[in-house]
């Protein structure tokens, strides 16, 4: 192979090289915020679950958008905790019913479980 043929493929492969390092570091720093949602479902009055549910339905439109990514929902309270196996949508958040007392203990286990978690809560 000559001088010529030999450069002419060191830079080609160079340059697909820095684009594909290119590529990985804008996934990386550009990459959406992942959360786990840890919803507090003790009792909550209708006019505070109404605000709760607004929080809620603006982070399912950034999951829809693509700005966020929501991995999972975790509902919790001092009865127990239920992990949700799809992503309920507004409206069938707004179907979940409240009940037992807020239970500080179970809230810091969880947050302590998942560091990316957010939560979700009346109190």
């Amino acid at each position: 192979m000559n001088k010529l043929n030999r450069k002419l493929l060191t830079i080609i492969a160079s340059g697909w090289l820095c684009f594909i390092i290119t590529a990985i570091l804008i996934s990386q720093v550009f990459a959406s915020p992942n959360y786990v949602l840890l919803i507090d479902r003790s009792y909550c009055p209708p006019q505070q679950w109404q605000t709760l549910l607004q929080t809620y339905t603006d982070l399912y439109e950034k999951h829809q958008q693509k700005q966020v990514t929501i991995e999972k929902v975790i509902l919790f309270s001092d009865l127990g905790e239920e992990t949700l196996q799809t992503l309920p949508t507004p409206k069938e958040f707004n179907t979940i019913s409240t009940y037992g007392r807020f239970n500080p203990t179970r809230k810091t286990e969880l947050t302590k479980a998942y560091r990316n978690g957010k939560i979700l809560t009346c109190q």
